[in-house]
């Protein structure tokens, strides 16, 4: 069937396009920006029936801070989160490595988590930093943690007419954060983010598996940064053969990079956050 626009004189509201991907259901796509989906629909991967633009939709396209969570609507571009004053300095770090300029001005933070790459640099960050996403519907809204949002490689535990309206992302008040990727030829890489919370030593890691990765905290407890490198090759377990890189290969890049970012957190001085 030919993709049909949602089309609209004025600017539409989250209830109408609740409406709409309702009545469509899984023939329905969301359009934020873009740099998925149209190349989905040129190769043919993708006949959605419906095809809705986010655009124009009301509410959107805000970044706001409320108690210590940076609130980023799910229209806003990732130049505009990388640019924003109040993004996490580690986030921004993720940012600036996903492709380049000219697609962060049209990708956006809440297309990337819903697109759900395993390899994904922000969906990598934002659970490290214990994101939330807020998801509308006919039924209502509801709260999500990213880490019970992908349910496997490129897959959500979305329901097919259920859409993410924001992203919300606690400030850390600790400063030492730092984001590490080590890649091999671009498309093989595997992603370290390591920071602390509340005290407490987090590492997450993208590449490694079907969805990222929260490592335990028995993994990291009294171990030196080369040692837990050494320990997360066991995490590597590829879905399916991979076209990028042998599993080994991946697995020493995930070691290097979880080494960096830890030995770059734990040497540097914390800063109190103004």
């Amino acid at each position: 069937m030919r993709p049909v626009p949602f089309d609209y004189a004025d600017p539409a509201t989250v209830a109408e396009v609740c409406e709409v991907m309702h009545r469509y259901g899984g023939e329905a796509a969301v359009l934020a920006g873009g740099q998925t989906l149209v190349a989905q629909l040129n190769s043919r991967v993708r006949r959605p029936a419906m095809v809705v633009d986010l655009r124009r939709v009301a509410g959107l396209r805000e970044v706001t801070v409320d108690r210590g969570i940076l609130i980023i609507g799910a229209g806003v571009t990732q130049r505009a989160v990388e640019q924003h004053p109040d993004t996490p300095a580690v986030l921004r770090e993720a940012l600036a490595r996903v492709g380049h300029v000219p697609t962060r001005n049209r990708g956006t933070l809440g297309g990337s988590l819903a697109f759900g790459d395993p390899q994904g640099e922000l969906p990598t960050t934002v659970l490290a930093l214990d994101a939330r996403v807020r998801v509308a519907s006919v039924r209502g809204e509801r709260v999500l943690a990213v880490a019970d949002l992908w349910s496997g490689p490129f897959r959500t535990a979305l329901a097919s007419d259920e859409l993410i309206t924001a992203v919300e992302v606690p400030l850390p008040e600790d400063s030492r954060w730092a984001f590490e990727q080590r890649d091999f030829r671009r498309h093989g890489k595997a992603t370290a983010v390591a920071g602390f919370s509340s005290g407490r030593l987090v590492l997450a890691l993208g590449g490694v598996g079907t969805r990222p990765l929260l490592v335990d905290d028995e993994l990291l407890a009294g171990r030196s940064p080369e040692a837990v490198g050494s320990a997360v090759r066991e995490l590597v377990v590829p879905a399916g053969p991979d076209p990028y890189v042998s599993t080994g290969h991946r697995r020493q890049l995930a070691a290097t990079a979880t080494t960096a970012a830890l030995h770059r957190v734990l040497t540097t001085t914390p800063v109190e956050n103004s």
